[in-house]
């Protein structure tokens, strides 16, 4: 059962599992891509890196000393958050807490240290470019969000990332601790009194509180037109097609969730049934929907040959407009929903998983949405909720290729 504790206004949400000799352990920053510096895009994508691989006291940095101990130790950036996570045995995790604690609050910021992790986040974005596969994506999210912070990419690109400085990543960190909310988690063998002792000890508690969700100014995105590609590539290349979808606290996300299912890799998806075993369109697809802070983004992924992609732009259509006036199936829907409410179930039984999701969550709203209670929303959600879903897709559908057409 989960705990939602206060260190100093700090939320801290504990899932404390006896028997378990591992704990993993969360830090949510409420501070990611979107609100980087002006025309310093990639600047908290960079702090993520420095946070993880600066030296730390001189020595080696947070994640070689957590794996030095046989824990492992990752981070990621994404347009809303910062996130640090550690894994580790339970009588490690008061000193891996309070690295995380050092390397966070005190990073060590100077020119050696940023011009070497420069040259790998160059590395990082020139692999980026050079997949098809991720840089639709990129594509994509700059299309649907054309005019707002949350179409840039998240690490940047080469030029923003070169025009970084250590004055301009000092501010940037101080940005993001002076503003912005933040949620610590834990999820495994260590109990909540030795947790809270070990944050104290790290000086985590002296971090913002998590703002309430509709505490925080909203800045819709502009109108986009929907569009498609005029001209195709004469190689395999990699289609994304979706729209914009509910913000987070919008409680029509949950049809958009049972949509994605309804049109995802599952064989038992309306999907796989009409563009592989039907038409044999595609071999790889996926489909997924996300919600931010004031939106969201709706999206299908597939990969085709070039005289495929066409024809499965179109069937993927015709199959959301026949969703939107027929419904999603009697047959289709339940199955759907099941997937959707595994995807919960397996995300809260992996401590990695849980641990990222309670303080991601918890930092971006003020109420931690827990797995029985997602459960529970799904359960509700109606096939005419999915139609509606599937009807605002196709009605504002936006389609990207990569590689473009030469």
């Amino acid at each position: 059962m989960t705990q939602q504790l206060l260190m100093n206004n700090v939320p801290v949400l504990v899932d404390h599992t006896p028997g378990s000799r591992t704990t993993t352990v969360c830090v949510a920053v409420g501070s990611g891509a979107r609100h980087d510096p002006e025309n310093v895009a990639g600047a908290t994508h960079m702090l993520e890196h420095l946070v993880m691989s600066a030296p730390l006291d001189g020595g080696p940095s947070l994640s070689e000393r957590t794996e030095r101990l046989g824990g492992n130790c990752n981070a990621l950036t994404s347009p809303e958050l910062l996130v640090i996570h550690a894994q580790m045995l339970n009588e490690d995790a008061a000193r891996v807490i309070g690295w995380i604690g050092t390397s966070l609050l005190r990073p060590q910021l100077t020119a050696a240290t940023l011009d070497r992790e420069r040259q790998v986040v160059l590395q990082e974005l020139s692999a980026a470019a050079s997949d098809p596969s991720d840089a639709v994506q990129d594509a994509f999210l700059e299309r649907l969000f054309a005019g707002h912070p949350l179409g840039s990419p998240v690490g940047g690109d080469p030029e923003s990332v070169a025009r970084i400085t250590v004055d301009g990543m000092r501010d940037a960190h101080r940005q993001a601790l002076a503003g912005a909310p933040v949620a610590v988690s834990a999820v495994g063998g260590l109990p909540a009194g030795e947790l809270l002792d070990a944050l104290a000890e790290a000086g985590l508690g002296t971090l913002p509180a998590a703002a309430p969700l509709g505490a925080r100014p909203r800045h819709d995105p502009p109108a986009v037109p929907a569009g498609t590609p005029e001209r195709w590539p004469d190689d395999f290349c990699w289609l994304l097609a979706g729209s914009r979808a509910p913000h987070l606290g919008d409680p029509r996300r949950h049809a958009y969730t049972v949509l994605a299912h309804l049109m995802g890799a599952s064989p038992a998806s309306l999907l796989y049934a009409r563009i592989r075993n039907d038409e044999a369109l595609a071999y790889s697809f996926q489909s997924w929907s996300r919600a931010y802070s004031d939106t969201g983004a709706w999206r299908m992924l597939a990969g085709a040959e070039p005289a495929n992609a066409p024809r499965l732009l179109d069937s993927f259509r015709s199959l959301l407009a026949e969703v939107a006036s027929e419904g999603p199936g009697e047959e289709a829907f339940p199955a759907a929903v099941r997937q959707a409410v595994m995807e919960v179930v397996l995300r809260a039984e992996s401590q990695q998983d849980a641990a990222i999701a309670l303080a991601t969550d918890r930092a971006l709203a003020a109420e931690v949405t827990l797995p029985e209670q997602e459960i529970e929303a799904l359960g509700r959600v109606t096939a005419e909720e999915v139609a509606a879903a599937a009807a605002e897709v196709a009605r504002d559908l936006v389609a990207v290729v990569r590689p473009e057409a030469g």
